[in-house]
């Protein structure tokens, strides 16, 4: 029986750009322009995820299911964070204010695109549906509750949820105690 997850071979035929060691991920995701794409060691993409555009994947990251990476203008995502399942980032969107068209197929200068690259700090866990807007800045430690939408960066090691997201709390760093050393020690 095929497991579920594509072999260190298959992977290669994928034609990501980079990819590390202990790397699974779902065979129902969909990958666009993964000559752009880097996958960090120990990360788990799993099903019916998309991953477009210019995606970076730090070391120890989990993307659940039903997770959406529009990264035409880049998302960086740190060591020790997540994606909770059915969030989506995105790097680009169009502006909905009706000075501009909107939609994929029409040419740019018929649109208005607001761009950004998005980062997402390390030890960040986005909750479930967790909406995340372009140029956006999740600093170390941030964590959002589940259907947040964050249109702002969000400091460090803080505690956010909301439409929009709103600091609720600080988050203990007492995790950063979890962390291995270089040799594999705690």
């Amino acid at each position: 029986m095929k497991s579920s997850f594509y072999s260190k071979e298959e992977l290669l035929k994928l034609g990501i750009k980079q990819y590390g060691d202990n790397v699974s991920i779902s065979r129902k995701i969909s990958i666009y322009s993964p000559e752009y794409i880097e996958i960090g060691n120990n990360v788990r993409i799993d099903d019916f995820c998309i991953l477009s555009g210019r995606i970076k994947i730090g070391d120890n990251v989990h993307i659940s299911a039903g997770v959406y990476l529009y990264g035409k203008s880049g998302i960086e995502i740190g060591d020790y964070s997540g994606c909770s399942a059915g969030c989506k980032i995105y790097s680009e969107t169009d502006d909905f204010s009706g000075d501009s068209m909107v939609g994929a197929v029409l040419p740019d200068e018929l649109k208005r695109v607001k761009r950004g690259k998005v980062s997402i700090g390390n030890f960040v866990q986005l909750g479930v549906d967790t909406v995340v807007m372009p140029g956006v800045n999740v600093q170390e430690g941030a964590v959002t509750g589940a259907k947040s939408f964050v249109k702002h960066d969000l400091l460090s090691w803080t505690v956010n949820a909301g439409i929009p997201t709103k600091k609720i709390g600080n988050r203990s760093r007492e995790l950063l105690k979890l962390v291995p050393d270089a040799n594999g020690k705690i």
